[in-house]
């Protein structure tokens, strides 16, 4: 087969994006790295220099698609946002995005959920980050005297945990028909009340 004369990051593009379309036509039991090929008219040990094996693949699809949020809820928490608005828009945004995924993407939301249930590393590193993300919005908090939990980590696990329903893979699957915003920025309030009561 012909070479694609693309450097190896746009080839991995390339890939990811032609097996997301291979999944949302059939599934992702059905994936096959073969098909994967034929459709980009590249060989399957190209491939295999790449994505090891169907599960390799099926992590990086995931990876990337947490590595978007990562950068989304950093932005969020980048923003120039009173303390309290800047908390309800990063879980806000965070639970749409995982909403979205189901809703417009339900084949691919199955790949990253079987990901997610095995506990990959990549998966580890996506969770570390938005804890790292929340601890720096709380730490501003304390600092400012705006909440009293004893450290950034507490706060921000007291948050993550307090709001799990609305961000676990599985129980936003189970709950996507449920319009669930108004519910989850009374939990959010209701949180940042208890972070702000003195100890």
């Amino acid at each position: 087969m012909p070479k694609t004369g693309l450097k190896p990051e746009e080839l991995q593009e390339k890939v990811l994006d032609a097996a997301e379309a291979e999944i949302r036509r059939n599934g992702v039991e059905r994936l096959k790295l073969t098909d994967v090929a034929r459709t980009l008219n590249v060989s399957h040990a190209a491939l295999y220099k790449h994505f090891t094996d169907k599960e390799a693949l099926l992590d990086s699809i995931s990876r990337r698609w947490l590595d978007r949020i990562d950068t989304t809820l950093e932005e969020v928490t980048s923003r120039n946002l009173p303390l309290e608005q800047k908390i309800e828009e990063w879980f806000v945004v965070l639970h749409k995005m995982k909403r979205e995924k189901v809703q417009s993407d339900p084949r691919i939301f199955s790949a990253f959920n079987m990901s997610a249930e095995k506990t990959r590393p990549f998966v580890q590193k996506h969770i570390k980050t938005m804890y790292d993300q929340l601890e720096r919005i709380v730490g501003d908090g304390i600092k400012n005297g705006l909440f009293f939990c004893n450290t950034p980590e507490n706060g921000a696990k007291i948050l993550f945990e307090g709001t799990l329903s609305f961000h676990h893979p599985r129980i936003v699957f189970e709950k996507i028909s449920e319009d669930r915003i108004d519910l989850l920025k009374s939990v959010i309030r209701a949180l940042i009340v208890g972070l702000k009561e003195k100890k």
